[in-house]
């Protein structure tokens, strides 16, 4: 015998009841955070405790060769200094992107010593037991192009170019002699590199970089690398923290007439970091 409308209707309500009471009842799905390599646009900010290693020597005008310099045994500049540190990152698309970073803490130390020893700087001899003031400033600014050759959920790895501005002026000065030598210099570096992020979960990533130029133009040889791994926690959408290890290091070497000398300096050290990405 068929079943009449009203069975029909008692039976479709039954189970409309049924999907609605489990829907209720039912978990909310678990938010997770989006994901850390599609981000278009972050904006990074933190501070490296940066342990620092300094030698320096710089002729005479005429070509006296000046003493190798230890800045920080030497000429008391402290090995240990926090940096701030700042990056924007935009991606025009999925594959290209474009990197800008400045120390907006720059490495800048200053120190004053009794000599122990005697040295040459420029045009100066500066004795045993004189008092020195010694300065040292450092800037960096940097300019990187991406191309993402592997790109996917879980994996990123590309190639960069780069622009490097670099400026470090250097000084010495005995007051009670009216004696000051001062040195600086400026300029872009470019540089090659490969970098790379990679997704652990739905919260945790690792990346890593790695910068180096080498040039040799007429008498100045000169070389800058740098290094960066991170471990990175992706707390909320939008709101990443991370902490890892960073190195640079640069040297110059010349051997121009009227202005030769190096300059050697490597700084390394640990840093945190807070990051918003969209």
């Amino acid at each position: 015998m068929p079943p009449s409308i009203v069975q029909l209707r008692t039976g479709l309500l039954a189970t409309a009841l049924l999907f609605t009471s489990g829907a209720a009842f039912a978990k909310p799905p678990v938010e997770e955070p989006d994901n850390l390599l599609n981000d278009r646009f972050t904006l990074q900010a933190g501070v490296m405790f940066s342990s620092n290693q300094t030698d320096a020597r710089f002729d005479a005008p005429d070509g006296t060769l000046g003493t190798n310099i230890d800045g920080e045994n030497d000429l008391g500049l402290p090995a240990r200094k926090l940096v701030g540190r700042a990056e924007l990152m935009f991606r025009m698309r999925d594959r290209h992107r474009i990197r800008l970073g400045n120390d907006f803490i720059p490495l800048d130390r200053h120190a004053t010593t009794v000599l122990a020893k005697s040295f040459n700087f420029g045009s100066t001899t500066y004795n045993v037991n004189d008092t020195v003031a010694s300065e040292l400033q450092l800037h960096l600014f940097t300019m990187n192009y991406t191309y993402s050759f592997i790109k996917n959920d879980r994996v990123e790895l590309g190639a960069s170019l780069g622009l490097d501005l670099i400026g470090f002026e250097a000084q010495a000065s005995v007051a009670s002699r009216l004696r000051t030598e001062h040195q600086d210099y400026s300029g872009p570096a470019p540089l090659a590199g490969i970098e790379g992020e990679g997704r652990i979960s739905s919260r945790f990533y690792v990346e890593g970089r790695a910068q180096l130029l080498k040039v040799h133009v007429g008498n100045v040889r000169g070389s800058l690398s740098a290094y960066e791994g991170n471990l990175l926690y992706r707390l909320m959408p939008n709101a990443t923290f991370g902490l890892g290890l960073a190195s640079f290091k640069i040297n110059v070497d010349s051997r121009k007439s009227g202005n030769s000398g190096s300059f050697d300096l490597h700084s390394t050290g640990p840093q945190v970091f807070a990051r918003i990405g969209f």
